[in-house]
Parts: structure tokens; sequence; C-alpha cells
């Protein structure tokens, strides 16, 4: 091996074109939008291979096969939001409405009527899911002997 070859493929590597990151799957088609008070994007919900994912902070941190239930997530984090003190506008595009609608529908529910059943079965899980406290008197020793 030459005592240039190292240099060289450096200066190679260097001018090469940079590639584009590939990703798998079609690109994320946007229809829902969670707007700060200075009318910046913080979240929303896109269509990609079939599914509508919940993007926060520019990460998607949930999917759904159901417009519906990706509807409902986002009026979640509103709601959480809002309990903390910030304000945030929900901007849901027509097909996202309308495939909503029409999941509600197969239920025999109006849109609001479905999404606060679905709410309502979500605070049940989260009911389901806290662990019990301890009863009085059994709590365990704050400090070790």
């Amino acid at each position: 091996m030459s005592r240039n070859s190292k240099v060289k493929r450096a200066v190679r590597k260097k001018n090469e074109p940079k590639r584009p990151i590939r990703r798998l799957g079609a690109s994320l088609q946007p229809h829902a939008q969670l707007l700060d008070s200075d009318g910046n994007a913080v979240g929303g919900v896109g269509w990609r291979d079939g599914q509508w994912l919940l993007v926060l902070a520019g990460q998607v941190v949930a999917s759904s096969d159901s417009a519906a239930m990706a509807l409902a997530m986002l009026r979640h984090v509103v709601a959480v939001q809002a309990d903390a003190g910030v304000e945030l506008e929900l901007h849901a595009s027509p097909p996202l409405l309308t495939a909503a609608a029409r999941e509600a529908a197969v239920h025999e529910q109006t849109l609001e009527e479905y999404l606060a059943a679905l709410e309502n079965e979500r605070r049940s899980r989260d009911d389901d899911d806290v662990p019990p406290r301890p009863a009085a008197g059994l709590e365990a020793p704050t400090r070790l002997q």
C-alpha cells in the first residue's frame, strides 16, 4: 500500500457529492398541525404507507390505522398542553376529518361523539394501568436502619 493512499482516499471522499438520506417508504403527507401561540408547528399528523403517524417535536411518536384515533391523540396532546399552560391550535385537513367521520359513522356516532368515546376509552385504560397505592400504614420506610 502506498504512503499516499490514505491521503488520496480522503481527497476522493471529500470531492464526492454527498449522498442523500434514503428513507424507506413514501414521503409523509401532512394532514394536521398543532400550532403554538407564535404560529410555529410543534406537532401534527401525517399519512404514510397506509398509516396515520403522530409527529411531535419532529419525531414520530405513535401510529394508527385509524384517522379518528390519530385525531383523538392530537386532541389529547392539546388538552395535556393546556393543563400545563401552553395553548395549542389544532388544524386538520378535510381528508383527515372525512376519514375520521366515516369511522364514526360506522359506529353510528357523530365525529364528536366518537372522539369523546375514544377519550373515555383512553382514560379507562390509564386508570387500569395505574398501580395501586399502598394502604395507610404500609408505606415503605423512608430511612434504612
